[in-house]
């Protein structure tokens, strides 16, 4: 039946025409029963108050004979959005479907379709049919012979609450839009957010990258003055023979400085390789103390406090030296009038609590340096910089801003962490903490080489490093040094000089990262395969992550870190030459810490 899409829709299913014709009669339009009702309502209480016709809404009806002919119907009606909304449903229909499974059907179809199973009979009772098909909400019972009121009521009360479940299931789907959308809005703003931080980050790292280069070309460009001034003067024609000593001394300076500010920048940035051995602290700074007090001046006091029974940690003794002279210059700079500053060390054991409200602490045993001074202090947000790269609040030529930014990396390297306590007006203490070692140190063993004579007799040594003017410092110094030299750019050049019997080769130095996918631990498991006894001197001048991975191959005694001068060269390949290598020296425990 057409009509108004937004009149209520129903559907009969009876197998008897005559119950089809008595619903045409109570629901359908024109229908007789209301102007019957309208005329009883006037004799008995004068002219009604309002017509009935008016008050009642009018029905779409459509009729089936069988179960299998209504799901037809509603099948189509559900495809051309405009479905049933009540159904009343006999209970006996044959031979075809019964009202039960008739209206199971129906519900797969349509689950909001409303039905009212319509029966002369006792077939079924309501425990029986509800439990048959699950949904007693949706379902109402009418006995035939039905009233005629009895059906107007059951058909309106059904088609609102079709109404009313239509629309909280339209409010729902609007809410589950708007939810749906402001979660996407969210979730932009919340990329749009990360975005914008990233961008902050990368701003800020730009900042601290330039200001980092900045620095390092002002440090390294008053160095290249020096060496090219120095090299300019050696290469002119008239200089005079008793200045030529000087002023290769002070390209040795000048190339010190250097390699000292490369280490430095290597620390701050945790690539620099350490040499990490057994270390007791208290003794470390005992031993810097005389050098401490002289570097500090007669107007400040150096008070230490060490405790003497103090347990091993594993470090890299020059760079926690390093990180330590750096502190005690920050202290001084702090109190420009002169005043105490206070080293002092001792064991630190923390436990969870403890290390919950500190930033980078951790449980464990600890040995603790602190350097304390009576200055300055730090306000909130000098304190957040302090060890940002050549961030120094320092006049302009006082201060490269590297100090603190190279003891928190040294730290860090070893597993350490730093922390400041600090007041304006009221000084500063810092605290650094490393990891207490089980580890004891070995017994010094004795070199049979003398330190007076560093000179070779004629032994052959390989040198592969692809550096040019690096494998020729170090080919010369060896060649003076007493050594026969074989050179190799790379490790396949190597290979093919072993192969093409270069002579018995005692010794092996060779760069840890090269080109053309062959490492230096690569290259020396190789080349000693082939033959076990020969020696092997490593060189790096940086820990790279080829490092990380080699590292099972570095000890104390074999690794020679760049930049090196030739008598560090002659020192190292000497040791080496005076050990011979075993099996278990091939697989020793690294001493050398790549990062």
């Amino acid at each position: 039946m057409s009509g108004d899409p937004s009149q209520p829709r129903l559907l009969i299913v009876d197998d008897n025409p005559a119950i089809h014709a008595d619903f045409r009669k109570v629901l359908g339009p024109g229908s007789q029963t209301v102007s019957h009702l309208s005329a009883l309502e006037t004799t008995l209480f004068g002219k009604p108050s309002a017509p009935i016709q008016a008050q009642r809404p009018s029905f779409r009806l459509d009729f089936a004979f069988q179960g299998d002919e209504a799901l037809a119907m509603v099948r189509r009606a559900v495809q051309k959005n405009d479905p049933y909304w009540v159904a009343f449903v006999d209970v006996r229909m044959p031979p075809g479907w019964d009202g039960i499974e008739t209206l199971a059907r129906l519900w797969e179809c349509c689950p909001e379709l409303q039905a009212v199973i319509s029966t002369a009979y006792s077939d079924f009772s309501w425990e029986e049919i509800t439990r048959r098909l699950g949904k007693a909400e949706s379902l109402l019972i009418l006995k035939k012979p039905f009233d005629v009121v009895e059906v107007l009521q059951l058909a309106h009360a059904l088609t609102q609450k079709w109404e009313l479940a239509r629309q909280a299931r339209l409010k729902m789907e609007d809410l589950d839009r708007m939810v749906q959308e402001r979660t996407g809005a969210l979730r932009q703003e919340s990329e749009d957010r990360l975005k914008l931080e990233a961008q902050l980050r990368q701003a800020q790292k730009m900042e601290a990258v330039g200001c980092l280069a900045a620095g390092i070309a002002h440090e390294f460009n008053n160095l290249l003055t020096v060496i090219q001034g120095h090299a300019g003067l050696l290469r002119g024609k008239g200089i005079e023979n008793r200045s030529a000593p000087d002023s290769v001394e002070r390209i040795f300076q000048a190339s010190v400085m250097a390699a000292s500010l490369t280490r430095r920048l290597l620390a701050f940035s945790r690539k620099q390789a350490l040499q990490l051995k057994p270390l007791n602290l208290s003794s470390a700074v005992h031993s810097m103390e005389r050098m401490l007090g002289r570097l500090l001046g007669e107007h400040y006091e150096l008070l230490v406090s060490c405790e003497e029974q103090l347990p091993w940690t594993r470090a890299d003794e020059p760079s926690v030296q390093q990180a330590l002279i750096n502190l005690v210059l920050n202290a001084r700079d702090a109190m420009p009038n002169g005043g105490p500053i206070r080293i002092a060390t001792r064991l630190v054991t923390l436990d969870e609590a403890a290390a919950r409200h500190k930033i980078d602490a951790r449980p464990g045993r600890f040995v603790c340096l602190t350097v304390s001074d009576t200055g300055c202090g730090m306000t909130p947000d000098v304190l957040d910089r302090i060890f940002d790269p050549f961030f120094t609040t320092k006049e302009v030529g006082k201060g490269t801003g590297l100090g603190l930014s190279t003891a928190h990396g040294i730290i860090q390297q070893h597993q350490g962490w730093i922390e400041v306590s600090t007041e304006p007006g009221a000084g500063s203490t810092f605290s650094v903490f490393l990891p207490v070692s089980d580890q004891a140190p070995e017994a010094a063993s004795n070199s049979k080489a003398s330190p007076q004579l560093l000179r070779g007799n004629g032994e052959t040594v390989l040198i592969v490093e692809d550096e040019p003017t690096v494998r020729e410092m170090a080919r010369m110094a060896l060649e003076q040094g007493g050594f026969r030299v074989v050179e190799a750019a790379d490790g396949p050049e190597a290979l093919r000089l072993w192969e093409k019997g270069a002579g018995p080769i005692e010794l092996l130095i060779t760069d840890m990262v090269m080109p053309n996918g062959l490492t230096g631990g690569q290259l020396a498991r190789e080349l000693q395969s082939r033959d076990p006894r020969l020696r092997i001197v490593y060189t790096s001048g940086y820990s790279s992550e080829a490092l990380q991975h080699e590292h099972g191959v570095l000890s104390g005694d074999n690794f020679l870190p760049k930049p090196y001068d030739p008598l560090s060269l002659l020192k190292t390949v000497m040791r080496a030459l005076d050990t011979v290598p075993s099996s278990s020296a091939l697989s020793a425990t690294p001493q050398v810490l790549p990062v």
